[in-house]
């Protein structure tokens, strides 16, 4: 009898097409992790081993988040592809059981919650070892998109404090990091720094190009919140807009026959003020000389 495989993490609202909500944890695969799921348990029918692998643990920013995801999608690893998730607080029972219904695979997990203190117990005698992978970023700049997209108010105090626990969190991840990631790098050379993670992973990077490639045409969510793949929120609530040169044809391809190229327009920014820059370069100067952000 064939072996029917558990069900249940997998999101029913996204099973049905529909959108469930901002910070659902269940599981949301796309046709493809599903179609690279059965190839790697059809390989396991003839070399199933107890051998010890490592499981992903967590990364900070959806590049890294859909870096990792994309890699165990596309290269052939040992380990198989992973079962990818955002979670706000990482408990120990609930990390044995997505292990559990990921059948051997790995967990992918997406996350800025300090987790529970025993999170990590027993995983290595287990044979569920845990690779962490944070990111960095000029905390200043990190406000200025906040207050784009309409997260945060718009309150040096209210910033401050919630900087405070932002860092709290970054600190505890990356005492636990294997690779912490600079956000510029990442954007502007992104191949080498998916080769960089595969390398930390211990996995090829042959797709390395193609993956930059994906993770940039990675389409963000609706209004309403992030994508549930990708956990890629509304940018800036940014729009489409032709790159017509002016023309305001409404024909939907060129002359050439290839529809128009797109661009992305982002709305004015809230920007921080000079004194709210230097408050927060002050409150937090140890974090900016380390990563050489002046």
């Amino acid at each position: 009898m064939e072996e029917e495989f558990p069900k249940l993490f997998d999101c029913p609202d996204f099973l049905k097409g529909k959108y469930c909500h901002a910070l659902c944890n269940y599981r949301h695969q796309t046709e493809e992790e599903k179609r690279a799921i059965e190839k790697y348990r059809d390989s396991l029918q003839l070399k199933l081993s107890p051998k010890k692998s490592n499981r992903f643990g967590p990364v900070r920013t959806s590049w890294l988040f859909n870096a990792v995801r994309l890699l165990l999608v596309h290269q052939d690893s040992p380990f198989g592809p992973a079962d990818s998730y955002r979670l706000n607080h990482i408990t120990k029972n609930d990390l044995e059981t997505r292990l559990i219904e990921a059948c051997g695979r790995p967990l992918v997990i997406r996350t800025m919650r300090i987790p529970d203190s025993n999170w990590a117990q027993d995983l290595d005698q287990s044979g569920h070892g845990y690779m962490v992978f944070v990111s960095h970023r000029d905390l200043r700049d990190v406000i200025d998109d906040c207050l784009a997209i309409g997260w945060m108010k718009h309150d040096i105090g209210v910033i401050l404090s919630r900087l405070k626990v932002y860092m709290t969190a970054f600190d505890y991840w990356r005492s636990n990091a294997k690779g912490d990631f600079r956000y510029e790098s990442t954007q502007h050379e992104p191949v080498e720094q998916i080769k960089h993670l595969a390398r930390l992973m211990s996995i090829e990077s042959t797709h390395a190009e193609h993956i930059a490639r994906e993770i940039n045409s990675l389409r963000p969510g609706q209004a309403i919140g992030p994508d549930q793949v990708t956990k890629m929120w509304p940018a800036q609530r940014v729009i489409e807009a032709s790159l017509a040169d002016g023309d305001d044809k409404d024909d939907k391809h060129t002359d050439n026959g290839h529809e128009p190229k797109k661009a992305v327009v982002v709305p004015g920014q809230a920007k921080l003020t000079e004194n709210e820059r230097r408050k927060i370069r002050d409150a937090h100067g140890d974090f900016h000389d380390r990563y050489g952000y002046i």
